[in-house]
């Protein structure tokens, strides 16, 4: 086992330093000069020499491999450098705004698991019927929706038309004078909108791969036996079928955390949520490479972990995982 983590390990930290290169150089080709957000007007009745202090205080005057080894020596001492537009250190304001990105995408993650898991358990049991296929070319369409086609969809209905729920931001004007309660449930009222727009697509895709998994396990011999016993259809399917399909659902850990980390940039800039996703966008906008930078290696940070920590997980559950890796 400790040599299949070391190897994993190992495959992270090259993955991260191809993802580094990879994102460098892409951000540094976008066209569009950093300075003019950092004076916030254009730069052409400012004196060269403050350009180029600016530019010297960033190093934007070197070549692109000296920034790059500058940019590699300093995130090994963690210090992702500062931002050029907020002029703050963006280890700063990763943490400061990573705990509201965090809190949408476990909300989403959660509810898509809790609704998913269940539908594709019945729609496994129910193979070939018509629920079954009507259940499946339903989640088919949504996984298919683009996420900011819905989210105006949502909001043009249950804020515009409606006006049930608030059209963005993560707490209204008048947040400070409501009670605790009040500011809870306010809250929680800002919270709906997003969590569904990353929460569908989500739960299409748990249903789909658990019907899969236990759609295969269902037609092994030992369920067989269990409903020529007298199991009832209900211990069968958890009991049996599930227990023995959740070494495959262990993959989606690996798969799901990515997808909500990508789906919030787009989801956090429509509904103005002020967290990673929405830094991120408005970073990208305003050349800001520092924070750019920053944010990438945090997420693909996040992103490896759940990758090795779904590995992990397979690898306990099924020791098959770890011989077939030894024999390689």
């Amino acid at each position: 086992m400790l040599t299949y983590v070391v190897r994993r390990l190992l495959y992270a930290v090259l993955t991260f330093f191809g993802i580094s290169v990879a994102v460098f150089a892409m951000v540094h080709s976008v066209p569009g000069d950093p300075t003019y957000f950092f004076l916030g007007h254009s730069p052409a009745n400012v004196p060269p020499s403050v350009i180029a202090a600016i530019k010297h205080q960033h190093h934007l005057d070197e070549p692109l491999l000296s920034q790059y080894r500058w940019w590699l020596g300093n995130l090994l001492t963690l210090d992702l450098g500062t931002s050029i537009t907020e002029r703050r250190p963006v280890l700063e304001l990763i943490v400061e705004k990573l705990p509201r990105t965090f809190q949408l995408n476990l909300i989403a993650f959660l509810l898509a698991a809790a609704i998913g898991v269940p539908v594709g358990l019945w729609s496994a049991a129910r193979s070939g019927r018509l629920s079954e296929r009507t259940t499946a070319v339903s989640f088919f369409l949504l996984y298919s929706l683009p996420s900011f086609w819905v989210a105006l969809l949502l909001m043009q209905a249950f804020s515009v038309r409606l006006g049930w729920l608030p059209l963005f931001g993560m707490t209204s004007d008048h947040y400070l004078e409501l009670s605790g309660p009040g500011q809870l449930a306010d809250r929680l009222r800002h919270l709906i909108l997003p969590v569904i727009t990353l929460t569908y697509a989500q739960l299409a895709i748990f249903a789909r791969f658990s019907k899969s998994a236990v759609a295969d396990v269902i037609r092994q011999d030992y369920i067989t036996t269990a409903r020529a016993k007298g199991v009832a259809p209900g211990a069968v399917l958890w009991r049996h079928a599930f227990r023995n399909a959740l070494i495959p659902l262990i993959t989606l850990l690996g798969l799901t955390i990515p997808y909500l980390i990508s789906g919030s940039v787009i989801v956090e800039q429509i509904f103005q949520w002020d967290g990673i996703g929405h830094l991120y966008f408005t970073s990208i906008l305003r050349r800001d490479y520092p924070t750019v930078l920053g944010l990438t290696v945090a997420t693909a940070v996040v992103t490896l972990l759940a990758s090795l920590a779904a590995d992990l997980m397979y690898a306990a559950a099924d020791p098959r995982v770890r011989i077939d890796d030894r024999n390689r």
